[in-house]
């Protein structure tokens, strides 16, 4: 493999999807490679005397991931890939892998990091806007709630439900947190560290690579006063606990994203937003309150994308304390306050904008779909 060949055909589109900054390679047995990713590109052997970030990989390991039979996150989640330095420039590296993989054009205008975009109008805005005024999110039980009932009653028209009981035939809900330990023995995740809620989907936020097990382990550890409680948000589920949860059955699993994982103490919380893609999220230890507002509100929240093509998109307004001076929109939005505990599971339709926090120390997982209903 041409390593100098094929890093510069990564990287040749990396302005494309918002990367700036030097990357380092270290294939092993000697073999380094850098690249710099500025006003151009420069791809170079051996090693940066200020890579921001250095990414240990064997030469096999990495040919794979370039060639889709290896997962990013999935290496760096099982040890065999190795992060150093800013984590925020290395988590674009799986949407640089896309886009090259896509053939995203060098000329495409450059994204800049951490820029805010005006958020277009989704289909989920306009079938929403049509839709009776939901005045409450319904529990049901999920024994009671059949496929079919699903996709008839709610997928169509967008609307969340939280279905109770949910998790009973999974082996992970059924184990302590001790037992589940063993499973994350030697297993990795992202954390995010300080005022990462201020810094919504920036690459500034503080990430860290911790082991999971003893994040775990920590989770009761007293925060000194002023301190922000440290959150392992949607890192990959790893293939070792794959067998450990089951994929709802409302969606064919073909449509469904690999499953991510969220584990936090009391406290962690990620600011008002939307996705793209319809989310099952499922509460396996303690309890998340979510603030719910319906897709039709993007203005009077003040949102904002991520890009200028429709990427992650943010709020202005904080459902907590709106500022109805600047947004005075915001007094028309209804706000759904609801609890997830421990076994439930929650329908979260594309474009509904929702605010979570861990009420307690907290382990879910969630699904998204390629449902086809988006945008």
């Amino acid at each position: 493999m041409d390593v100098l060949a094929v890093l510069t055909r990564l990287f040749s589109g990396a302005q494309a999807v918002g990367v700036q900054g030097v990357f380092q390679f270290d294939f092993g047995q000697g073999n380094a490679v850098w690249a710099a990713v500025k006003d151009g590109l420069d791809v170079q052997p051996g090693r940066h005397a200020a890579a921001d970030v250095t990414i240990a990989v064997g030469a096999q390991e990495f040919a794979g991931i370039l060639q889709g039979t290896q997962d990013v996150e999935e290496l760096f989640a099982s040890g065999r890939l190795k992060i150093d330095g800013q984590m925020g420039l290395a988590t674009l590296l799986p949407q640089m892998i896309n886009a090259a993989r896509r053939g995203t054009p060098v000329e495409k205008p450059a994204v800049k990091m951490n820029q805010r975009y005006p958020a277009r109008e989704r289909v989920s805005d306009r079938l929403s806007a049509e839709q009776p005024v939901l005045r409450e999110i319904e529990r049901r039980p999920f024994a009671g709630l059949s496929v079919a009932d699903f996709r008839r009653d709610y997928l169509p028209f967008g609307t969340p439900v939280i279905l109770t009981d949910a998790l009973r035939d999974w082996p992970f809900f059924k184990m302590s947190r001790e037992e589940s330990i063993v499973h994350f023995a030697e297993l990795k995740g992202i954390t995010r560290h300080g005022d990462y809620a201020e810094k919504t989907f920036s690459t500034d936020r503080d990430f860290r690579s911790t082991s999971i097990a003893e994040f775990i382990a920590s989770l009761e550890r007293p925060l000194a006063p002023g301190e922000k409680p440290p959150y392992m948000g949607n890192n990959v589920v790893p293939p070792q606990l794959l067998e450990l949860i089951r994929f709802p059955e409302y969606f064919d699993r073909s449509l469904y994203i690999k499953p991510r994982i969220w584990i936090g103490p009391k406290g962690t919380l990620t600011p008002l937003h939307r996705d793209d893609s319809d989310n099952m999220f499922a509460q396996v230890w303690g309890q998340k309150s979510f603030i719910l507002a319906a897709p039709h509100y993007r203005e009077a929240l003040g949102t904002w994308s991520t890009s200028e093509g429709g990427g992650l998109e943010g709020c202005d307004v904080n459902p907590d304390k709106p500022d109805y001076d600047k947004y005075p929109a915001a007094r028309e939005v209804i706000f759904h306050r609801i609890v997830l505990e421990a076994g439930d599971l929650l329908f979260l339709p594309e474009g509904w904008f929702h605010q979570v926090e861990s009420v307690s120390t907290s382990l879910s997982v969630n699904f998204w779909v390629n449902s086809g209903r988006g945008w």
